[in-house]
């Protein structure tokens, strides 16, 4: 009865199945015959004709002449030696075939039984297993689009896709393309770098045995890995073998003598199939241009970079070799992080982006030590970390001074604010203990005071402003709502952070004169036809004036040159100049430096992945003058495009404003053009704090006291000088008279 049951519901189910699928002919013809593809089947169609050719993408580098060249050919994880069908031995074939699809030759691209089977199983549960019903063409189409979606829609869409496919192409073809592109284990892609790696031969020498092992891997790669799984794989093939015998394809003798024997693994190939490891550079670069082409197919990111790696495409990457090569000898070299974590004792971490003024990274680390895997974690573009104090610039400086807020030498007291830290609680602190009163814009930035751009953002600038410009003008996309405040706006307590990427793409705004550019990792990507996909490079967006960019370039210089310079560290990395900022979370858990050159903007990160005091201050700064001075070392004198657009005026340091008539102390800086700027009325005092008036006193009460006594020792020594002048010319005469009365 049970069995009746089963056959009913089968016949049912089969008769519900087969008119939904003659429908599906029926659509497929009619859409045919429009020339209507709404599942893309042309496109799978045309990838599979060219899927040797397509194989391999290649990245091309600009030389030292400014002409690309072919720099490195990448794939997947998967390693893939083509084999032409002919080369292939009739058991493998058959093996395949036997175990996976054995009417083949005589469907459609569809097994109509299989596919029934399989949907009255999944209805029905008949069998305790769950019952395949793909087809190899139908694998093939799977391996090629990686379209896995569990649903009928892309059940669907496979089946009108294989009807198509074998419409154009023939089995041959449809078998050489699968035997190269499934998946056999330890990032195996193919059969011939299966044979290479298991048994150290060419696909061609395969035995029968050999033949059935690498066919029973196929269903789980993992599970029947004859390598570290040998019994299963025995288990596996023995199946393999039986249904080769029952499908007639070998006989009973061969059957017998492959038939539960050991199977002899030579893995002494294994090596030379192990997955190359790509630079930090190659990994942000398959991830940028994996992101440009699902937006222009709008498929997902694994479907793009599946063709990626098999699209045949040309990309043109901003890499420069000898800077990545530069980066990476740094940071192989223990030397520079030495510090390991008193938490779980694992080393300190850094990351480092290197860009030039266009937004082009030519060089990108995202670890410290040797990189052991692909497309791991890459810090310089995944791992936002506090930036501290390099946020001063960004969130305050350069915006405030670029609407008018301030000027380049606007005089602001050094002094806590009222309810910082929340009600009763003044704050911030100074990194160097207590306050000094008030301080002009280029000193603040040079000793990297805190209050200073915290009372800029409060009363100047606003927060609304300086959170448009970092989130929208310099995209730092990682702020969020929360870090519209002082700690993060000002000082770089954000509640994420930023990268370094982010970082020097901001900061080259201080040497290209005002212009933001994304960064990108590609100039364009073409197919293999040559036709263009996508266009890495942008035309810069204008986010500060030209003017503003280059009085920031100057007082950031004075961060390396100045006395009192947090980056003075840096001075030496080449006889070229350099701007910079330096930057420190709280308790020291994150480092930076950021700096720019004539020539580049670097961004280094140095701390943790989690948060733990560093003990070397100067760690950052130590990895960027390391690095920057192997990279410019033989590069020409160059010195910064600065803009003209400013006007250099005459000053009072004592007000910070333009010099009035009774100004004695005085200095030249730049200021933007067409602004009404405030002139000293000589009311010095007035920029003066209680402790500077109480100190200026003092002095001049020293100097006053100093100077009567000076003048008194003077009157001293000239009423001295007179005596004795008088008693000399007394003790003349008498002499002279003595003389007179002589005999």
């Amino acid at each position: 009865m049970k069995k009746a049951f089963k056959l009913l519901c089968l016949i049912i189910t089969s008769i519900i199945i087969i008119s939904s699928f003659l429908m599906v002919f029926t659509l497929n013809g009619f859409l045919t015959k429009f020339n209507f593809d709404p599942f893309n089947s042309e496109g799978v169609i045309d990838d599979i004709k060219n899927y040797e050719l397509n194989m391999t993408s290649v990245v091309y580098v600009k030389n030292s002449d400014g002409n690309f060249v072919e720099y490195k050919r990448i794939h997947g994880e998967e390693n893939r030696i083509w084999v032409n069908i002919d080369n292939v031995p009739q058991n493998l074939i058959d093996a395949v075939i036997s175990i996976e699809d054995e009417r083949f030759y005589s469907h459609s691209g569809v097994d109509w039984k299989r596919t029934v089977s399989a949907f009255a199983n999944l209805v029905f549960h008949f069998w305790d297993v769950e019952q395949g019903g793909s087809t190899i063409t139908q694998q093939l189409i799977k391996n090629i689009t990686l379209d896995n979606e569990q649903n009928a829609g892309r059940k669907i869409r496979e089946i009108f896709r294989a009807i198509a496919v074998e419409k154009q192409i023939d089995k041959r073809t449809i078998l050489e393309a699968y035997l190269n592109t499934i998946s056999l284990g330890n990032g195996i892609c193919g059969v011939q770098v299966a044979a290479n790696y298991y048994f150290n031969k060419d696909v061609s020498d395969l035995s029968l045995i050999e033949c059935a092992a690498i066919a029973g891997i196929t269903k789980n790669p993992s599970a029947y890995d004859p390598v570290y799984n040998p019994e299963n794989n025995k288990e596996r093939r023995n199946i393999v073998l039986s249904k080769m015998l029952e499908l007639g394809e070998i006989s009973k003798e061969e059957y017998d003598e492959a038939y539960d024997v050991d199977l002899n693994v030579d893995p002494s190939q294994r090596s030379n199939y192990e997955s190359e490891i790509n630079s930090y550079f190659i990994d942000a670069l398959i991830d940028d241009v994996s992101n440009k082409v699902a937006e222009k197919y709008n498929c997902s990111v694994d479907e793009a970079t599946m063709k990626l790696y098999n699209g045949g495409y040309k990309i043109y990457a901003t890499l420069d070799p000898e800077i990545q090569d530069a980066m990476e000898s740094i940071y192989t070299d223990p030397a520079y992080f030495r510090q390991t974590s008193k938490i779980d004792g694992s080393s300190i971490q850094s990351a480092m982006t290197i860009l030039d003024y266009e937004g082009h990274i030519v060089g990108i680390v995202g670890g410290a030590g040797e990189k052991t895997t692909n497309r791991g974690l890459n810090r310089a573009t995944d791992s936002p970390r506090q930036p501290g104090s390099t946020m001063k610039p960004l969130g305050v400086y350069a915006p405030a001074i670029d609407s008018g807020a301030i000027t380049a030498t606007t005089m602001i007291e050094d002094k806590a604010i009222n309810g910082y830290f929340g009600p009763g609680k003044p704050g911030p602190y100074e990194w160097w203990g207590g306050y000094i009163g008030f301080m002009s814009i280029p000193k603040a930035i040079e000793k990297s005071a805190n209050t200073i751009p915290c009372w800029i953002l409060r009363d100047s600038l606003g927060i609304d402003a300086s959170y448009d410009f970092c989130k929208n003008k310099i995209h730092l996309n990682h702020l969020t709502d929360n870090d519209q405040n002082l700690a993060s706006l000002a000082l770089g307590g954000c509640e994420y952070g930023i990268t370094t990427t982010e970082s020097a793409a901001a900061y080259a705004i201080f040497g290209n004169q005002g212009k933001y550019y994304k960064p990108t990792t590609f100039y364009k990507i073409e197919d293999r036809r040559g036709n263009l996909i996508a266009e890495g490079t942008d035309k810069g967006e204008q986010v500060i004036k030209p003017g503003t960019a280059t009085i920031m370039n100057g007082l950031l210089q004075n961060v390396v040159y100045g006395a009192e310079g947090t980056g003075g560290g840096i001075a030496g990395y080449n006889r070229m100049r350099a701007y910079a900022k330096t930057g420190t979370s709280n308790d020291s858990n994150d480092l930076w430096m950021v700096a720019g050159t004539p020539y580049y903007v670097g961004s280094v990160w140095y701390g943790f992945d989690h948060n733990e005091t560093i003990y070397n201050p100067a760690a950052a700064a130590s990895v960027w003058r390391a690095v920057m001075s192997k990279v410019h070392s033989n590069m020409k004198f160059k010195q910064f495009e600065l803009s003209k657009d400013v006007t250099v005026m005459t000053y009072c340091t004592e007000s910070g404003r333009l010099a009035g008539k009774d100004c004695k102390n005085l200095a030249t800086a730049q200021y933007l053009p067409g602004l009404d700027y405030a002139y000293c009325d000589g009311n010095h005092d007035a920029f003066l704090s209680a402790k500077q008036k109480e100190e200026k006193e003092t002095k001049e009460k020293e100097e006053k006291e100093k100077k009567e006594q000076e003048e008194k020792e003077q009157r001293d020594k000239e009423e001295k000088e007179k005596e004795n002048s008088s008693e000399t010319s007394s003790e003349t005469s008498s002499n002279t008279g003595q003389e007179n009365n002589s005999p």
